[in-house]
C-alpha cells in the first residue's frame, strides 16, 4: 500500500509540472504577440533615422563641395548639377545660396599683427582685408519625398551651412609691391617731388626706381 500511494503522488506531481510548463509557454507566446507592435515601431524608427541621417550627410557634402568650387573656380555649381552629382537626382528640391564672405582667420591675423605696432596693423589690414579675396560660405537646403507612406507627414528641407576660408591665390593677387611701395615710400615720395632745381632731376631718377613695377 505504501508503494502504490507513492506512485500516485509521483504521477500527481508530474501532471502539475506539465500544467505549469504549458502555462509558462502560453504566457511567453502572449507576451511576444503583445511586443510585436513595439518591436515594429522601433524598427521603423531605426529605418527612418537612418534614412534621414543619410540625406543629412549628403547635404553636408553638397555644401562643402559648393564652397570649395566657388573658391577654386570662381563660380557656384548649378542646383541641377548639384542634385545629380550628390543626390543622384533623388532630391525633390535643392536650393543653393551664398552668404557673407568668411573673414575669421584674416581678422585674427590682423589683430595679432596689431600687437606688434599700429603701423604693422594698418599694413596687415591693407594687405589681408582690403586687397586679398576672402573665403566663401555656402548654404544648401534640400528636401526629399519619403517613399514610405508613414513618413509622408515629416516634410521639410534639410539645411546646412559651410564656410571655406582658404582660397587659391593667383600670382597677380598676391603681389604686395604696390601696396608696400605706397605704404613705406609715401613720405619719401612727397619730399622728392618737392625738390627744387637742379636737384629735381636727381629726385625724379630716384622716384623712378621705386615707382616702376619691379
Amino acid at each position: 500500500m505504501i508503494i502504490i500511494r507513492a506512485k500516485k503522488n509521483h504521477n500527481r506531481g508530474l501532471r502539475r509540472a506539465v500544467r505549469r510548463n504549458n502555462y509558462r509557454c502560453g504566457t511567453a507566446v502572449v507576451e511576444f504577440v503583445l511586443a510585436i507592435p513595439f518591436l515594429a515601431f522601433i524598427l521603423g524608427i531605426t529605418f527612418f533615422f537612418g534614412w534621414a541621417l543619410m540625406h543629412k550627410q549628403k547635404v553636408m557634402i553638397a555644401d562643402r563641395y559648393s564652397a570649395w568650387q566657388r573658391v577654386e573656380t570662381g563660380s557656384w555649381p548649378g542646383e541641377d548639377r548639384l542634385n545629380n552629382l550628390v543626390f543622384n537626382g533623388r532630391a525633390a528640391d535643392v536650393n543653393l545660396s551664398s552668404e557673407e564672405p568668411v573673414w575669421e582667420t584674416a581678422d585674427d591675423l590682423v589683430n595679432q599683427t596689431g600687437q606688434i605696432s599700429r603701423q604693422s596693423e594698418m599694413l596687415a589690414d591693407e594687405l589681408v582685408l582690403q586687397r586679398f579675396p576672402a573665403g566663401h560660405r555656402a548654404h544648401v537646403a534640400a528636401s526629399f519625398d519619403p517613399e514610405e507612406t508613414l513618413w509622408q507627414r515629416y516634410t521639410g528641407a534639410i539645411h546646412h551651412r559651410y564656410g571655406r576660408e582658404g582660397i587659391t591665390w593667383r600670382r597677380a593677387e598676391v603681389s604686395c609691391w604696390l601696396t608696400l611701395r605706397d605704404f613705406y615710400y609715401a613720405d619719401l615720395d612727397a619730399v622728392l617731388e618737392r625738390m627744387p632745381a637742379p636737384a629735381n632731376r636727381m629726385a625724379q631718377t630716384i622716384r623712378s626706381l621705386y615707382l616702376a613695377s619691379w
